[in-house]
């Protein structure tokens, strides 16, 4: 790994100090694509003990900033604006599947799983807990999916979770918005309730596919 020094960060809040310093460097370029992660150097640059450093990069893999290889250890991940296109347009694809099969439920029993999710994640997004936010971000979607009652959208989730998980964490280090983000999710969840099939469309495509290609500018420019 090339000399790229890391800030320190604060004993208070360590696991999630380092999440948030190690996912800046990377997205910022301080740690690029192919650098192994050396948990020595590492933990000495944060000033935290190498099992919470462990806890971080642990995250980092299951969000799929990460990769763990044999022979090759822990190193970043590839993420691109390409990276960035295709998961959305795979997501996008298969939410809207989903977000239509909750809103044309019958017994509602999915409608209601869904505004729960739904202000479970609002309450998250104004506790100003970032950690907390993200959860619930990322569990509004998994309700989504695994709601919608459809066996291949559920078998598939724990699959595409983890680069769901890349997309959202990589546009929330980017560039974190509270508003743009409740806003863009209000109306697909207004939307999946009411059964407005060409808005759950509109809906999912603006926020998954209209957000992706902001993202992948921003990306290209920060690189260029």
């Amino acid at each position: 790994m090339a000399e790229r020094s890391l800030m320190p960060v604060s004993s208070v809040t360590r696991r999630d100090a380092v999440l948030a310093e190690l996912r800046s460097a990377i997205l910022n370029g301080k740690l690029v694509p192919g650098d192994r992660l050396k948990e020595v150097q590492l933990s000495q640059e944060l000033g935290v003990s190498r099992p919470t450093l462990r806890e971080a990069i642990y995250q980092l893999i299951h969000e799929g900033l990460l990769v763990q290889e044999a022979y090759k250890g822990v190193t970043v991940a590839s993420i691109d604006a390409a990276t960035i296109n295709d998961i959305a347009v795979v997501r996008s694809s298969l939410e809207i599947i989903a977000a239509k099969a909750i809103a044309a439920d019958k017994n509602g029993a999915a409608r209601v799983a869904l505004q729960k999710a739904w202000d479970e994640y609002e309450d998250a997004a104004a506790s100003g807990d970032r950690a907390r936010e993200n959860a619930a971000h990322l569990a509004l979607h998994e309700t989504i999916w695994m709601e919608s009652g459809n066996v291949m959208l559920q078998r598939i989730w724990p699959i595409v979770s983890a680069s769901v998980n890349l997309a959202l964490s990589t546009d929330d280090a980017v560039r974190h918005d509270d508003e743009r983000n409740r806003r863009m999710h209000r109306e697909l969840v207004r939307a999946i309730l009411h059964n407005h099939q060409r808005g759950i469309t509109t809906a999912v495509r603006n926020h998954i596919q209209t957000s992706a290609a902001e993202l992948a500018e921003i990306l290209k420019e920060r690189r260029t």
